[in-house]
């Protein structure tokens, strides 16, 4: 029997075997013969029952009613696997360490220009750049152009341009660094820089305000294709490329007429070749002197100067103790008897309106300080006389009308 029957299932087995089998048997009975052996085409011959009743002995305890209490079944004890499972570490595979990168980058570059001036720039252009290892944004570029100053390029970078404001030669470097550090240095005795080589002279330093001073290009420099100077006024010159005297003098800026202020004023040149200008160069200073008299205007009166036939001009002396009388104008005015006003518009006396006020003040020129306008047939009334002047420096005189009856 097999053990492993839990106990609900064996009771079951015997209590079908006692109401069965068991308890149909005969009591103290001999046992059958044994059968003959079954063939297919045989059958066996029937049992004859003894004559003698066989005694039946009934059970003397009768089997429960109560259907027997199948136990369950008992669980195996559980076996709690361990909370943490044991960790198995992975077989360790060992890399082989690449050999180190020793290899410097590749590169070179190529300049445009190797004789410019001070102002003009360069480009080098960038090419051939790789490496073995590190990729082009890895490959660091850094440019020295001999001139105290470097530029560090982008990897896109193949034409970069350069302004030198000093002169003298400037080797410049192309300096390639990989992610290992290797580097490749590529150079060039790079560009001869210098100043433009403008001579000049200048017959003047200080002047008053309208006062001429010659400023002249003795040498001008090889491969000059255009110059022009400021002369330090608000005014510029446009000159032909070739040695040449310019004479000049300060008055008013032309930007908005406002009279020079006095002070040193600084010339510049610039001069252009073939790559362009260079750095503007001083060519000279003057100094404009400061100005603070007032031009003095006297008039000289005729020994008769009640009569009208007197007064053939209007004349008399003009001076300035700094830069000079620039400009002067004489007014003659009549009054007449009749309360006509007159003035003397340079040819003849006319009868003043609104329209030709303006042709009364009649310019004149002062001579070694003298002024003169004549008149002709002088009208009888009451005269007028205004004379006005300015200077260089914009000062205006101070002059006071002359006035008189005259018949």
């Amino acid at each position: 029997m097999n053990s492993r029957l839990s106990r609900p299932l064996l009771a079951a087995v015997i209590s079908g075997a006692l109401a069965g089998g068991l308890a149909a048997a005969p009591a103290l009975a001999e046992p059958s013969p044994p059968l003959p052996e079954a063939t297919e085409t045989t059958t066996a011959p029937a049992t004859t029952e003894p004559t003698v009743e066989p005694t039946t002995v009934a059970p003397t305890t009768e089997p429960p009613t109560t259907p027997p209490t199948t136990e369950p079944a008992t669980t195996p004890p559980t076996t709690e696997p361990p909370t943490t499972p044991p960790t198995t570490a992975p077989p360790t595979t060992t890399t082989p360490t690449p050999p180190a990168d020793k290899t410097a980058p590749t590169g070179a570059f190529s300049l445009n220009r190797w004789s410019i001036w001070t102002g003009q720039t360069v480009t080098i252009t960038v090419f051939g750049v790789g490496d073995n290892v590190s990729v082009g944004p890895e490959i660091k570029r850094v440019v020295t152009w001999g001139d105290g100053s470097t530029q560090t390029l982008h990897h896109t970078a193949k034409n970069v341009t350069h302004t030198y404001k000093s002169s003298g030669k400037k080797p410049i470097t192309l300096t390639l660094t990989d992610l290992a550090g290797n580097k490749k240095v590529a150079k060039s005795s790079g560009p001869t820089v210098s100043v433009p080589a403008l001579k000049y002279k200048l017959n003047k330093t200080s002047v008053w305000a309208g006062e001429k001073f010659v400023w002249e290009i003795t040498s001008v420099p090889a491969g000059t294709k255009k110059i022009s100077v400021n002369w330090g006024d608000g005014r510029a010159s446009a000159l032909s490329v070739k040695k040449q005297k310019v004479t000049r003098y300060y008055f008013t800026n032309p930007s908005n007429g406002a009279f020079v202020p006095p002070g040193t004023k600084t010339l510049t040149a610039y001069i252009y070749n073939g790559y362009g200008m260079a750095t503007p160069l001083t060519v000279g200073k003057v100094t404009l002197k400061k100005d603070s008299w007032r031009p003095v205007l006297k008039l000289s009166v005729p020994s008769k100067a009640n009569k009208a036939s007197s007064w053939k001009a209007i004349k008399g002396t003009a001076s300035d103790k700094g830069s000079g009388i620039k400009e002067m104008y004489v007014a003659a005015l009549v009054i007449k008897n009749n309360n006509t006003i007159v003035c003397y518009n340079g040819k003849k006396w006319i009868t003043v309106t609104d329209a030709n006020i303006l042709s009364c003040s009649r310019p004149v020129k002062v001579t070694k300080g003298k002024f003169s306008l004549g008149l002709k047939n002088t009208p009888k009334g009451y005269l007028g006389v205004i004379l006005a002047a300015m200077d260089w420096s914009g000062n205006l005189d101070n002059h006071t009308p002359y006035e008189r009856t005259i018949s």
